[in-house]
């Protein structure tokens, strides 16, 4: 992808930004495609990479102790992504990371995105933003897990992204609400029927 078409998938998403703060952003990641499936940040690494999804999802998951894929974040466009213990503790990576269809990011390196954060302050307000929208989403998970139906939770995954989920694979978002794929067929045929 040239530097043009990244800056300009940077400014329709990073709106408050300006050309200077997205061609500084620009010049410390790396543009990188995925198709569906390919793993996006290993887990085990040390890297402490970070990523803005610009076109496509991810999905973040961990193996049990019987080797199943226990999905744990499911993210979109504009969001970014990254172990978050691997992050701040620089213990290796546990969650694998993988895209959801045909994915285009922006990979950084946490370090150079925190030293640009603190030398620049519109691009320190957007990691200050990223970090917000990471509790609050954390923040929303908990409660809804312990507060909500599933079928309120697939609701309110609805309304949040609906095209995100037009991308996933029903087995993901099944996983990540905490039921069965049937379960989740069932939600969705009592859904429609409603409407």
């Amino acid at each position: 992808m040239s530097e043009v078409c990244l800056i300009s998938k940077l400014k329709e998403i990073l709106r408050g930004l300006s050309n200077k703060d997205l061609d500084l952003l620009a010049g410390i990641g790396e543009m990188k495609s995925f198709r569906d499936k390919d793993v996006i940040l290993k887990s085990g690494s040390r890297l402490r990479s970070v990523f803005l999804i610009l076109e496509g999802a991810a999905r973040g998951y961990l193996l049990d102790s019987e080797g199943n894929q226990i999905t744990i974040l499911l993210r979109g466009k504009g969001i970014f992504v990254g172990d978050a213990k691997s992050l701040f503790s620089g213990a290796p990576q546990k969650l694998e990371i993988e895209a959801v269809g045909a994915t285009e990011v922006l990979l950084l390196s946490f370090a150079d995105f925190e030293k640009l954060a603190s030398e620049n302050s519109a691009i320190g307000q957007l990691y200050l933003n990223s970090l917000k929208e990471a509790i609050l989403r954390l923040t929303y998970r908990v409660e809804s897990m312990i507060m909500m139906s599933s079928e309120k939770r697939y609701q309110d995954l609805l309304k949040m992204n609906p095209t995100f989920l037009e991308k996933s694979y029903d087995k993901y978002v099944a996983n990540f609400l905490g039921i069965t794929p049937v379960s989740l067929s069932r939600i969705k045929k009592k859904l429609n029927l409603k409407n």
